[in-house]
């Protein structure tokens, strides 16, 4: 996939230290060292698991109830029956979330490297495999690592387990920047938006300039086009 004359990392010790301290390294050595991906996607599942098991494990199924109806758009005449419904799924939220936050990376993971696929053609010269670009998708998302790491720590530290859900994007856009409340329009699409998603843009764009000499404003274009789709469409809705 590399073009450059970039010294690829040396190992799979020395990619997962690269990706965060030495990018271009890491992409230069994919090509030649695909076990590797697996190894980051199964880092990043793992991760994603600990913190949801870590965030929502101990947390009361009431407190937990209370604050899903909270943030519901319920009728009144209809709020005793969701609880009950709600409390008797509860004590399941953290093995739900977790299998849900497997699947969704994989997915997701899916999508953004056809998007990428896709806008590679349009928007620079090289031409890489849907394979490569997911490779490429899956190591650009391993700052989400140490994004689900703060989620670990802070529920740790935490002087009780019962946390607002809200605790779980605290890298969003919302709970670092903005703090807009519950019942704002603009609440859900700033909560779902996490800063770590400009890290993964830019590790998007070494890695299209690792591939091919490519201007920064074109490669970064390119790694935006998966959150400009997904956001702007949903800013079109809000």
């Amino acid at each position: 996939m590399s073009t450059s004359t970039t010294a690829g990392s040396a190992s799979l010790g020395n990619a997962l230290v690269d990706i965060f301290l030495a990018p271009r390294a890491l992409f230069s050595a994919l090509p030649t060292h695909r076990r590797w991906t697996w190894i980051a996607l199964g880092l990043l599942v793992l991760f994603q698991m600990a913190s949801v098991y870590v965030f929502f494990g101990p947390m009361s199924a009431d407190w937990l109830v209370e604050q899903q109806l909270a943030s519901a758009d319920i009728p009144a005449n209809q709020m005793a029956q969701a609880k009950a419904t709600m409390l008797q799924v509860a004590p399941y939220t953290a093995h739900i979330g977790a299998a849900m936050g497997v699947v969704a990376t994989v997915l997701i993971s899916a999508l953004v490297a056809l998007v990428l696929f896709a806008g590679e053609r349009l928007l620079v010269p090289s031409r890489q495999s849907y394979g490569q670009w997911y490779a490429v998708t899956i190591w650009a998302q391993m700052p989400m690592i140490l994004s689900a790491a703060g989620l670990i720590v802070l529920s740790l530290l935490s002087a009780s387990p019962d946390q607002p859900l809200s605790v779980a994007n605290w890298a969003s856009l919302n709970e670092l920047v903005l703090g807009l409340p519950i019942g704002d329009a603009w609440y859900a699409w700033t909560e779902a938006f996490s800063l770590f998603f400009f890290w993964t843009i830019a590790l998007i764009a070494i890695a299209a300039r690792t591939a091919q000499s490519v201007a920064w404003p074109r490669a970064l274009l390119l790694g935006s086009l998966p959150y400009l789709l997904s956001f702007g469409i949903w800013a079109i809705f809000v």
